[in-house]
């Protein structure tokens, strides 16, 4: 079935065609969600009020490719993520960027690593790491934007993409293999 015929099935609420665009989707979907998420469980909830949203907002969408769909619906996955913890306060961050030290990472390390385990050590970041992680270098937003978007400053979100990546090396490199 193209993506036209699913579309328009969507917008006349066949539930059928949803569910199947739910199973199909679902993996995709989960791995955006535990991004913006602090755990699984939330990221489950957050996925399921995505789908609602998807579900109800269907004949918003404008697009005819298949990437265009799954892009439309990770968006809402990450506004999702987003909305939930937007009441949360980031804490100023009192250190400067003078203390986080950027390392190299020696590429043949790199070679040998797959992205299973890279979103695996992504997983488990931080909330507020993981949401600038996934803004800055997954979404590709700028700073200026994600800090409107998380109402920090733009050094605050600099500063904790800078931490993320420093965090994220400490989990998947060994420290022998930092230079």
């Amino acid at each position: 079935m193209n993506l036209a015929t699913v579309i328009a099935k969507l917008k006349k609420g066949n539930h059928d065609t949803f569910r199947e665009l739910v199973y199909t989707h679902t993996p995709k979907l989960m791995t955006v969600a535990r991004i913006y998420t602090r755990n699984n469980e939330d990221a489950k909830d957050i996925l399921q009020d995505a789908f609602i949203s998807i579900y109800q907002h269907i004949d918003q969408f404008k697009g005819s490719e298949e990437k265009a769909l799954i892009g439309w619906m990770k968006k809402i996955v990450r506004n999702a993520g987003l909305a939930k913890y937007k009441k949360m306060s980031y804490t100023k961050e009192a250190h400067s960027l003078d203390n986080v030290l950027e390392k190299s990472v020696e590429p043949l390390v790199l070679a040998n690593f797959d992205a299973e385990e890279l979103m695996k050590a992504i997983y488990k970041l931080p909330l507020k790491y993981k949401q600038v992680l996934g803004l800055y270098a997954i979404d590709g937003y700028s700073h200026k934007e994600i800090a409107e978007m998380l109402n920090i400053q733009t050094s605050t979100s600099r500063s904790t993409y800078s931490r993320a990546k420093v965090l994220l090396q400490k989990s998947i490199i060994p420290n022998k293999m930092v230079v």
